[in-house]
């Protein structure tokens, strides 16, 4: 939705996509994620008369009316409109989150319509916008996209079995050097989760064996960040994709298909490693470097065969914007050819 479309004088907010750097399918199971904001944004507007344009808006627009109460009363009747162009490749919809941040900013658009300041709001749009996302997308998923949506910038995420996720914003060495790409295909990640969620009916044991390992991994990732420690990360999160694709092999799916062997391989030769973003099965990966030289290497080396995606870190989540300008994102971390 860029400024020619967006109604004059009419709330406009913005919320970020999001990479995994460790976690996915661990974080469903109570362990840790660790999750960067992405400088890809779904831009949402309240339209009066409109209706929405999807299940996860419709239900975002509904709780948030639900939570405004009687200010709601101030809003004429109509949706939110999303754009989520930004989280395209061409035709195909790349794996950042796209339906976490259009949750996000649909709540964030229905708040400032209705006279709500959604600064300081983190904890409440987080509620709102997780429930309407996971109402959604059928109950699958841990929420953690949306937390990234919400707060922006590197987040440490858990969900335990019991209470409210644990969210906390995680310092990252400058000396990580990270490379996002796409593999050129998209992946079902509902799918994907289903398929591992039956195999962890059919053969709980192994399944806990797994997962045990994948946690163990994910904590050795976050205890190797707090020391500061770029190698040991790489190591780690090599470890973690590595323990991905055994995953995928006992259930039956492929998390880690052979472009992310590919990448995992030659990121490996320069001294780092790749892995999925996400729930594999292709789409979007991240390779991880100590360096910048071998990230820069690593970029300009992998295609034409996986495309690098033009992002950076989102400092801040999901904001009210104003003027035609998206916050200025921070390169830091992030390396493209």
């Amino acid at each position: 939705m860029s400024a020619r479309t967006t109604l004059v004088g009419t709330p406009v907010v913005a919320a970020p996509g999001k990479i995994f750097l460790v976690g996915e399918y661990a974080v469903l199971d109570g362990g840790v994620a660790v999750l960067a904001a992405v400088s890809r944004y779904a831009v949402a507007q309240y339209l009066p008369g409109t209706e929405p344009q999807s299940a996860v808006v419709g239900e975002a627009v509904k709780r948030s009316l639900a939570a405004i109460g009687e200010a709601s009363a101030a809003l004429p009747p109509g949706s939110v409109m999303v754009d989520t162009d930004a989280f395209c490749q061409g035709k195909f919809k790349i794996g950042l989150g796209s339906s976490a941040a259009t949750a996000v900013a649909t709540v964030g658009a229905t708040f400032e319509t209705a006279g709500l300041s959604i600064e300081g709001m983190q904890h409440e749009i987080f509620s709102i916008a997780e429930a309407a996302h996971r109402a959604a997308q059928g109950g699958v998923g841990s929420g953690a996209d949306v937390a990234a949506a919400v707060w922006g910038g590197f987040i440490k995420f858990m969900r335990p079995a019991e209470g409210p996720p644990v969210i906390e914003a995680i310092a990252v060495p400058a000396s990580l050097h990270l490379v996002v790409f796409w593999t050129g295909d998209s992946a079902d990640t509902r799918e994907l989760v289903e398929s591992v969620r039956a195999y962890a009916k059919m053969a709980p044991s192994s399944y806990r064996m797994l997962m045990g390992a994948l946690c163990t991994t994910a904590e050795r990732f976050v205890n190797e960040l707090h020391a500061g420690r770029a190698t040991g990360a790489v190591v780690a999160a090599g470890r973690y994709g590595r323990q991905l694709a055994e995953l995928g092999k006992a259930a039956g799916v492929k998390i880690v298909t052979k472009a992310f062997e590919r990448a995992a391989a030659l990121a490996r030769e320069l001294g780092g490693d790749a892995k999925p973003s996400g729930a594999g099965g292709g789409d979007v990966g991240v390779a991880l470097f100590a360096t910048p030289e071998a990230a820069a290497l690593f970029a300009r080396a992998c295609q034409p065969a996986l495309s690098v995606l033009d992002v950076s870190l989102a400092r801040s989540g999901v904001y009210r914007r104003s003027g035609e300008e998206l916050p200025a994102a921070a390169r830091g971390n992030f390396h493209v050819a």
